[in-house]
C-alpha cells in the first residue's frame, strides 16, 4: 500500500500500558499511519495545526481534565469527517449512550483483542459502527428501559428505508447492504441519504441511537 493511502490514526489515551500496546498495534498495522499520540484532551487539541487529519481516533472515555465525550464535538467540528471510536473498561458504563449520542462512531472494550481492534478501525473506515457484544447489550437495555415510540414511523420512512435503515444500525456497510438486499451500491447509497436527511443526523451512531430509541425499528 502506497504511503499516501494510509489512514492517519490518533490515540488519545493516559494509560501508558494500554497506550504502549495501542502503539504496537497501528505501528504494526500497514495500512494505518499513527500521527498523534496524546495522553489527554487538551494535548491533543494543541495539535489541530497538524498538516495531516486524522481519518481515526482512537479515545479513553474517561481522561484527566476534559472527558472523552465532550472533546467529540471539538472533533468533529475541526475535522468533520473524522471517525472517533471510544475506548472503555467497563461494558456497563453508564456513559456509553452519551458517547454515541455526541457523536461517537464506535465504542469498542479495552480488553478487545488487538485483531478484533484492528477490524474495528477498518469496520469505522468503511462507514461501519464497531461496537464491542458486551457493550450492545448494555446500549439495548438502556434504550429498551426508556424507548419512546414514533407515531409517524410509516409516514417518516418507507418500508425499503426501514429496512436499509435496520441494517444500517447492524453496523453493515453500503456494500454488504447492497449484496443482501441485492440492490446496487447506489440505490443503498440513494436510501441511506435520504434516512439520514429525514431523520436529520449526521453519523452512524447518532443514526443507531435515535433511530432505537424513537423505535424506528
Amino acid at each position: 500500500m502506497l504511503e499516501n493511502e494510509r489512514k492517519n490514526v490518533w490515540i488519545v489515551e493516559d494509560d501508558l500500558v494500554f497506550r504502549e500496546s495501542l502503539i504496537d498495534l497501528i505501528n504494526d498495522e500497514p495500512s494505518l499511519n499513527l500521527t498523534l499520540v496524546a495522553g489527554s484532551i487538551e494535548e491533543a487539541f494543541e495539535s489541530f495545526n497538524l498538516p495531516e487529519s486524522p481519518d481515526v481516533i482512537l479515545e479513553d472515555i474517561g481522561l484527566p481534565g476534559m472527558s472523552g465525550i465532550e472533546a467529540i464535538a471539538h472533533y468533529k467540528a475541526r475535522y468533520p469527517s473524522v471517525a472517533i471510536v471510544m475506548l472503555t473498561i467497563f461494558d456497563d458504563d453508564e456513559r456509553v449512550f452519551e458517547a454515541i449520542k455526541s457523536g461517537a462512531d464506535g465504542y469498542l472494550m479495552k480488553r478487545t483483542p488487538g485483531d478484533q481492534i484492528l477490524s474495528g478501525i477498518q469496520d469505522v473506515l468503511a462507514g461501519g459502527a464497531p461496537i464491542s457484544p458486551g457493550i450492545a447489550k448494555k446500549m439495548m437495555q438502556m434504550l429498551a428501559n426508556g424507548q419512546t415510540f414514533s407515531k409517524n414511523k410509516e409516514a417518516l420512512l418507507t418500508k425499503r428505508e426501514v429496512t436499509i435503515l435496520e441494517h444500517l444500525v447492524k453496523g453493515q456497510t453500503i456494500d454488504q447492504i447492497g449484496e443482501v438486499l441485492f440492490i446496487s451500491r447506489h440505490t443503498v447509497d440513494t436510501h441511506t441519504k435520504n434516512i439520514y436527511r429525514k431523520l436529520q443526523v449526521h453519523n452512524r451512531s447518532t443514526l443507531t441511537a435515535k433511530a432505537i430509541k424513537e423505535g424506528l425499528i
